[in-house]
């Protein structure tokens, strides 16, 4: 027999009163504290699972979430599965614990989950924590140092066995963006076979994406095609040209559906990287002339400037006082040659 501040708890639910809903959960914990669904549903509305409100809070979501998978004991089973992805997404999405540790708990998580999900034989809810897997993965490298890359590549790969075009193209898309970054970030010695395997990726993902309603993850993964283009190895003056004219490409792209005034930072982060293109372009031409680069420099400081983004703001003025040092001494060599 249910007890009755879980029934409240429940009519509160499904009125959309959560706070009351959280107090009524929190009574009927004290009435039986070792029933672990009462646990997970307060770990569920402290996560605001369900809905945004005012008492979320991710800290009290993992107190709760933490109690309800040792209660429902090591046996691998629905229930289990649940209780641990969603602990590991409420770690992935905030709170106060340190970031790292936070993250390595939601990996040990999310591959609990995904392994009941197999045995049970979840395709949907396995796709998806492997695609958390590879997100986490990702986070975990960029803050820490560590390179956790291959296991992301690993991920974003077994994510797709699921995640299939024909099925669902849109997350199909979402994953082979995901993958495309982590294969550009792997390492690969030098032989640039990683950068081409991204390059591959963000093409096959700009394939699904429509013009007209999905504007924004255009633009950036033609951002990141630019980028790709110009991490590839320089091995001449020629390639070194042509993989620039290939970026500045791109970006142009990317720049077509970025608008300057809705999307400041995303504008000036393109408009700094294809200066950066046309800086290297300028480089590899005898009578190469940075002044496009120059020009994108500056658009790219306004936009960060306008925004507030005085990190990227500080990175371009020193891009632009490096260049103009740079011509003025060229200056001075062709006063001194011509004398």
């Amino acid at each position: 027999m249910r007890n009755p501040a879980e029934e409240d708890a429940e009519r509160a639910c499904a009125y959309g009163d959560c706070e009351q809903a959280i107090g009524l959960f929190e009574r009927a914990v004290g009435l039986e504290p070792y029933d672990f669904r009462l646990h997970y549903r307060l770990g569920m509305c402290y996560g605001g699972c369900c809905r945004l409100h005012a008492l979320v809070h991710p800290d009290m979501a993992v107190a709760y979430l933490r109690p309800a998978l040792r209660l429902v004991g090591a046996t691998p089973g629905r229930a289990r599965a649940a209780i641990a992805d969603q602990l590991g997404d409420t770690l992935c999405h905030g709170g106060t614990a340190p970031r790292a540790a936070a993250l390595r708990a939601a990996v040990a998580c999310h591959a609990e989950a995904a392994e009941i999900y197999q045995s049970l034989g979840m395709a949907d809810d396995w796709g998806r924590t492997q695609f958390n897997l590879g997100n986490s993965c990702c986070e975990l490298s960029e803050i820490t140092g560590e390179s956790h890359w291959q296991e992301a590549v690993f991920h974003y790969e077994e994510s797709l066995r699921v995640r299939t075009r024909e099925k669902d193209p849109e997350r199909h898309a979402a994953v082979l963006e995901n993958l495309g970054s982590a294969y550009h970030r792997l390492s690969d010695h030098g032989t640039g076979g990683n950068v081409r395997k991204s390059i591959e990726c963000y093409r096959r993902a700009l394939r699904i994406y429509a013009p007209a309603t999905q504007a924004d993850k255009i633009a950036a993964l033609e951002n990141n095609l630019g980028n790709a283009y110009l991490s590839l190895p320089q091995t001449d003056e020629k390639t070194k040209a042509r993989n620039a004219r290939r970026a500045i490409r791109h970006f142009d792209r990317a720049l077509s559906f970025r608008c300057r005034d809705r999307s400041r930072r995303a504008y000036g982060i393109t408009e700094y990287n294809r200066a950066q293109a046309h800086y290297r372009l300028a480089q590899t031409l005898p009578d190469g002339n940075p002044t496009v680069a120059v020009t994108g420099l500056e658009e790219a400081f306004a936009a960060f400037q306008s925004c507030g983004e005085q990190g990227y703001t500080q990175l371009v003025r020193a891009q632009l006082e490096r260049i103009c040092r740079q011509q003025e001494c060229l200056r001075e060599e062709s006063i001194c040659e011509k004398r």
